[in-house]
């Protein structure tokens, strides 16, 4: 790889800001945020709003999740406010502990109302910080958030700068994980295109095939100034350089070499198998999870599954033959965005 990517510079902290910074204007999501604030009081130290939600690829039903992340001093006495409350059947001892592998950990909200659902993914804030760094030991957290997202709530000045330097971070970090797959000539666009379908290749989610473009189809438009700020920064490092015929598109300076690929396949195999991983924390921390997942797989396939009473009482045992199925129904016919045929990874 080329030299290190230092910090951002103020053309591309603007730019993130401004996708960002945005306020929002859903008024049961700020009610809702509002009520949270109030039952978890100084230990909350902000909340990102992420997802299919905040960039409006998801059809809205009642297992349609708001995302949101969480950024909390310290787990326990957050998670025993929310039990105090009632917002939470779990036992917050035990949530604290399984909240200290693999973060971050996703518990189930009715928050302000019955039908607001939200998805809550709960880190500390060393842990967040280090996820979205160079040093981050999975690719879950910085996956979702170099995508538009919204700072919903910052308990300070001092918080508010914390989430914007690591929401920077993972999206400086995405020229490290995604250079060696972009094409010889790139522009803002193909650049993140690219980033986010290499991204979800590397991830079981129940959604279709050709999701990737779903999602840049809703997300190009905040998405294209930001990485046009990031390639201009990467430019001043001399890590690409603009092509003179063309000055809106891009080159590396330093071509990827076998050994940075297999490195980086390598980084994906442990994420996966990490996220993989989660599923056993899925059932101890979220409410309902089975039902979520089964109805979202549902809905983006437009099958209709039902689970024998073997696999609803031993899911994570009786399951995973029907899983299999799934993706590989899903990949089966599908071209990447190299236009290679069976959805291959990079």
């Amino acid at each position: 790889m080329g030299s290190a990517v230092a910090r951002s510079d103020g053309v591309l902290c603007d730019a993130l800001a401004a996708r960002s910074l945005s306020p929002e204007t859903d008024a049961e999501l700020v009610a809702a945020l509002a009520a949270l604030r109030a039952v978890a009081g100084e230990n909350l130290e902000a909340v990102v709003f992420f997802g299919s939600r905040r960039t409006g690829a998801a059809r809205a039903d009642s297992f349609s999740a708001y995302d949101l992340l969480a950024v909390v001093q310290s787990y326990r006495p957050f998670y025993r406010a929310l039990r105090a409350a009632g917002l939470l059947g779990k036992s917050p001892r035990l949530l604290a502990f399984v909240s200290r592998f693999l973060p971050p950990t996703q518990i189930s909200l009715r928050l302000a109302s019955p039908e607001l659902h939200a998805k809550l993914s709960v880190i500390e804030r060393q842990a967040f910080v280090r996820e979205t760094s160079r040093g981050r030991r999975d690719h879950f957290t910085i996956g979702r958030l170099f995508q538009p997202v919204r700072l919903v709530f910052a308990c300070n000045e001092a918080a508010r700068a914390v989430v914007l330097a690591a929401l920077s971070s993972a999206l400086v970090e995405t020229w490290r994980w995604a250079r060696p797959w972009l094409p010889p000539a790139f522009d803002a666009e193909t650049y993140g295109r690219r980033a986010l379908e290499v991204s979800l290749s590397w991830e079981i989610r129940p959604e279709p095939a050709g999701r990737a473009a779903a999602l840049w189809s809703a997300q190009r438009a905040e998405q294209i100034p930001v990485f046009a700020a990031l390639l201009a920064e990467l430019e001043r490092l001399a890590e690409v350089r603009r092509i003179a015929e063309d000055p809106l598109r891009f080159a590396a300076v330093h071509a990827a070499s076998a050994w940075e690929r297999l490195r980086l396949r390598g980084y994906f195999v442990v994420s996966l198998a990490r996220a993989t991983a989660r599923w056993g924390k899925h059932v101890v921390s979220f409410d309902g999870w089975l039902d979520y997942i089964v109805h979202k797989a549902s809905r983006h396939s437009g099958e209709t599954i039902e689970l024998s009473a073997r696999e609803r009482r031993w899911p994570l045992v009786f399951m995973w033959a029907r899983v299999f199925r799934y993706l590989r129904r899903k990949r089966s016919g599908v071209r990447d965005g190299r236009g290679r045929p069976g959805g291959t990874r990079p």
